[in-house]
């Protein structure tokens, strides 16, 4: 998955251990997530991916660099998920990798794997995450009271959402309103126009078979062996 910007892969095992680094104790990261800041092994981080338990992305620079991580979750019913994430070095904050970095991951969920449903929680304090969220079309859904404990008080969290007609909606919209715009496809459109002409053109030959039609001679063969 590939944007202007950057591109999602899956972990190596060094992008596993600046996990770990990122989201560990005392980490900046870890206070403007949220997250427990609980010490995390690289190794822990490598079962949860590889367990489907939390199924996360390498976020790489144009440069090939590592400077980031995105993840989800299966949440609630089918075609519902978690995601998180976060930019691992502070000083490339505001720059546009994370904002890329989810909406790749939007993609990922809605167009390629039929999402219905994708949520999210910040606390109140993260103010880059916050203007991220109303202004990419996420629905408030409720605030958590006194969620998180930071410098010795607690603050609110936010929950946003995002439904699936939602997401194409925006879609929509970015077509209407840049020529160039176009969702990523895994398979051109032409390929998959192509594949239905190659099926229409033998069904309608004389070698055709289908499963319809077969069922049917059958029927009627013994039909007339029972006449």
């Amino acid at each position: 998955m590939k944007g202007r910007f950057v591109r999602l892969e899956r972990p190596s095992q060094d992008d596993y251990e600046l996990m770990a680094e990122w989201f560990g104790p005392d980490s900046v990261v870890a206070v403007m997530t949220a997250t427990e800041g609980e010490a995390v092994s690289a190794e822990e981080f490598r079962r949860l991916d590889h367990s489907g338990a939390l199924r996360q992305f390498a976020v790489c620079d144009r440069a090939g660099r590592t400077v980031g991580s995105v993840h989800y979750k299966p949440h609630g019913p089918v075609g519902g998920y978690v995601i998180g994430g976060a930019i691992g070095d502070p000083e490339l904050w505001s720059q546009g990798y994370g904002a890329e970095a989810f909406d790749l991951l939007l993609d990922h969920l809605f167009h390629g794997r039929n999402a219905h449903r994708v949520q999210f929680t910040t606390a109140m304090y993260n103010k880059n995450v916050l203007r991220l969220a109303t202004r990419a079309g996420f629905v408030l859904e409720g605030i958590l009271r006194a969620y998180y404990y930071l410098d010795g008080r607690h603050h609110d969290a936010v929950i946003w959402s995002l439904l699936r007609e939602e997401y194409y909606g925006a879609v929509e919209y970015l077509k209407s309103t840049d020529p160039g715009f176009a969702l990523p496809e895994a398979i051109p459109e032409a390929d998959k126009a192509e594949g239905r002409r190659i099926v229409a053109d033998y069904l309608a030959g004389a070698q055709g078979e289908s499963s319809t039609r077969l069922l049917l001679q059958r029927v009627e063969e013994e039909r007339v062996s029972g006449a």
